[in-house]
């Protein structure tokens, strides 16, 4: 068994659709620890060694993982911890706003387009699917609960 750390933006309902084992993690039939798409999800040995790798691939994994935090503080030293770099973004209400960089090569290279100062335009559709997929954009309310935008 090895796990597999997702690095791009991988659609976890279309992978449940064909025949690649139970685990979205290493691709073998083996009893889940935690199903999130029917019976399919991530086995224990993956679930043990799990870090992130992109934020919403592994939403349902992170959404699992912290749902026992208490505290805004608790869920963001718990992303940090498991290897996702965050950006503050603002805070509005009981909502804190971060950006999720899941390559951190690809934001900062393209920081102008991320942020509006350029056209996506100006690049090939390629390149645009990668800036896209280098961040997300993640809500952590005060109770600690997260919500991760794709």
């Amino acid at each position: 068994m090895v796990f597999l750390k997702k690095k791009t933006f991988e659609d976890v309902y279309k992978w449940r659709r064909h025949n690649n084992g139970s685990c979205f993690y290493c691709y073998e039939d083996k009893p889940v620890a935690y199903a999130f798409v029917g019976e399919k999800g991530i086995c224990q040995e993956c679930l043990d060694q799990f870090k992130i790798g992109h934020a919403a691939t592994d939403r349902h994994v992170i959404a699992y993982l912290t749902k026992s935090l208490k505290t805004h503080e608790e869920t963001v030293e718990w992303l940090k911890k498991n290897g996702l770099k965050l950006m503050p973004n603002g805070r509005k209400n009981d909502v804190h706003h971060y950006i999720g960089i899941n390559n951190l090569g690809i934001f900062n290279s393209y920081c102008s387009i991320i942020y509006d100062q350029v056209a996506i335009s100006t690049v090939g559709p390629n390149t645009a699917k990668n800036i896209l997929d280098s961040y997300n954009d993640i809500e952590i309310f005060n109770d600690g609960s997260i919500r991760i935008l794709y």
